[in-house]
């Protein structure tokens, strides 16, 4: 299973994205041509860190430097508690 499925404007996560595979996803990810938005998918998502947050908000700048958006669904209960925790549970609701 690749740790990015990429599905025309959806990318679904899949398994543990923590501090060891945070590189591995922005060498994934790096490349992208921002044409449009995207939708990005964590219901397959398991372990967690505060490296999907930062993950997430580096998308963000991305996306915003060619006007696109990064929307997130399925936010596991453990990324939702640590951007609370740092008051930032707006950017990925």
């Amino acid at each position: 299973m690749d740790l990015i499925e990429f599905h025309s404007n959806n990318w679904l996560i899949n398994g543990d994205v923590t501090l060891i595979q945070a590189p591995d996803f922005m060498k994934l990810t790096a490349d992208y041509e921002w044409k449009n938005s995207i939708l990005i998918d964590l219901i397959e998502v398991k372990e967690v860190d505060t490296s999907l947050l930062g993950l997430i908000f580096e998308w963000k700048r991305q996306a915003k430097k060619y006007n696109k958006t990064v929307n997130v669904k399925n936010t596991p209960a453990n990324l939702a508690s640590l951007a609370k925790l740092y008051g930032v549970e707006e950017f990925i609701s």
